[in-house]
């Protein structure tokens, strides 16, 4: 005979947690779009048939991932579901814990490396002409650091949208954003820009060849080469901080 004590004990999902999935379910089947304004906290209450304490919770847990945003002058709003929204809790637990940076850049190299290799099969000519002229652009920009970034993901944008997988492009794209913030600390190194633009001509070059190895293996010496700079960076910055405590 089972013994029945043996099990864990079922747990009951909170009302606030059962609201949060419905108001999630709504965004997911498009009944809730990007941008779009909830109804008042009292109607909204009513309509769902809970307490304002509840819906409150539910909405401050939906707020902090990144699904919902309080605007100034009030309203709740859907935002734009964009990666930079809804990788906001990750990047603070990678923030965190810095050693997580090697693994973040060991998935950049696999998968971007694989997306390179894709879009060198893939490429248009437009696609190829837009790498050109971002390049060319970034021949100005490396004292830039901010113009240069900026620049930098459009670039890597453009060669993950060849690929014509959207699931890629939204990876690609999600891992990017998750190194932003460190990639912010290198970016005002000396000679790191000048650096990564250099690696983007050799992508880019490998790209209109339509070299698919070496295509990948060019961005995985560029994102390899970025991971030092950024571990640099990040350990110089770590010294003058020890530096001034003492």
């Amino acid at each position: 005979m089972i013994a029945i004590n043996a099990y864990a004990p079922i747990e009951r999902a909170s009302v606030a947690e059962q609201v949060a999935k419905r108001l999630l379910e709504m965004v997911r089947t498009k009944s809730l779009k990007p941008g779009d304004q909830l109804p008042p906290e009292r109607e909204l209450a009513t309509y769902m048939q809970v307490s304002r304490p509840s819906l409150r919770e539910a909405l401050r847990g939906l707020q902090i991932l990144g699904v919902l945003s309080m605007r100034q002058g009030g309203g709740i709003y859907v935002t734009a579901l964009e990666a930079s929204d809804l990788l906001g809790p990750l990047q603070f637990l990678i923030t965190l814990d810095s050693e997580n940076l090697s693994s973040l850049y060991e998935s950049r190299r696999m998968i971007d490396g694989s997306i390179a290799r894709m879009a060198a099969e893939r490429i248009e000519p437009a696609q190829i002409a837009s790498l050109h002229a971002l390049v060319k652009v970034q021949e100005g920009l490396t004292e830039d650091a901010l113009g240069f970034r900026l620049s930098d993901t459009e670039f890597h944008e453009t060669i993950a949208a060849a690929t014509g997988n959207p699931f890629l492009v939204t990876i690609s794209h999600s891992l990017y954003v998750l190194g932003m913030e460190y990639r912010r600390v290198a970016a005002a190194t000396p000679g790191v820009l000048a650096r990564s633009l250099a690696e983007h001509r050799v992508i880019l070059a490998a790209l209109e060849a339509g070299d698919a190895a070496a295509t990948e293996a060019a961005m995985q010496a560029h994102l390899l080469s970025v991971h030092h700079s950024t571990l640099d960076a990040m350990q110089a910055g770590g010294q003058a901080q020890d530096a001034a405590r003492g």
